[in-house]
């Protein structure tokens, strides 16, 4: 069953309050897009691969929990967070994968996975890709081509159309604004973070309005820990 609902309690303040991070929301202001997506190209389709190693697991605890965050600008505009190994939507619940997004205007939505298993095997390596597309003023969300121990494959397809898949209208032309690091400085390990061996993007991708690709940089990006 997809669970794909909507919330009406204040968004950014769960986000930050589940993460923990300093500074989550003071972000500088966003570069032209172009200067990322290549000169004179649009960019409308961003595709984030990540990577999570889990040192020990304890489901006694559930522990450990990581939300990963993606923007088109800033999370004051708007954003996706993908939770794993909980739910923060509507209220906190143990295990399993979730998908959710924020904007100002509208209330919050959540999309869960079929895969509602906690964390429990010792030296796993959880893959994901978050995905975030611009058409026809609907900017969609998704998490694809997940791979674990714990939850096998998960995320949109995999046989599982429709979730961890969300739309949220946008005045937005292009995906310009985006940019990594607002990814890198809104991501984390929101407890149990000494369960955790690292957390990194591995590589992310810029498209144009035809599936083109743009750029790649494939330059491992890590975020936690920090050096």
């Amino acid at each position: 069953m997809n669970a794909r609902t909507r919330c009406s309690r204040n968004r950014n303040v769960l986000l930050l309050a589940s993460l923990g991070l300093a500074g989550l929301a003071v972000l500088a202001t966003a570069p032209r897009a172009g200067a990322q997506g290549g000169a004179g190209v649009d960019v409308f389709r961003v595709e984030e691969d990540w990577e999570l190693v889990v040192d020990s697991a304890d489901s006694n605890i559930n522990g450990p929990q990581i939300t990963c965050s993606i923007s088109p600008l800033t999370m004051d505009y708007a954003y996706a967070a993908f939770d794993v190994n909980y739910h923060t939507q509507p209220e906190y619940s143990a295990g399993g994968l979730q998908l959710h997004t924020w904007d100002p205007l509208d209330p919050i939505e959540y999309a869960n996975s079929t895969r509602t298993g906690m964390l429990a095997t010792a030296g796993e390596t959880v893959t994901w890709t978050q995905t975030m597309t611009l058409n026809a003023g609907v900017i969609t969300y998704r998490v694809c081509n997940g791979q674990s121990d714990t939850w096998g494959n998960f995320g949109h397809g995999n046989s599982q159309q429709g979730h961890l898949t969300l739309d949220m209208p946008s005045t937005l032309s292009n995906l310009n604004g985006y940019t990594t690091q607002v990814s890198l400085d809104n991501s984390g390990v929101s407890f149990a973070s000494n369960l955790v061996g690292s957390l990194r993007i591995t590589a992310v991708r810029w498209y144009d309005a035809n599936g083109n690709l743009i750029q790649e940089n494939n330059a491992s990006q890590a975020v936690h820990p920090q050096d």
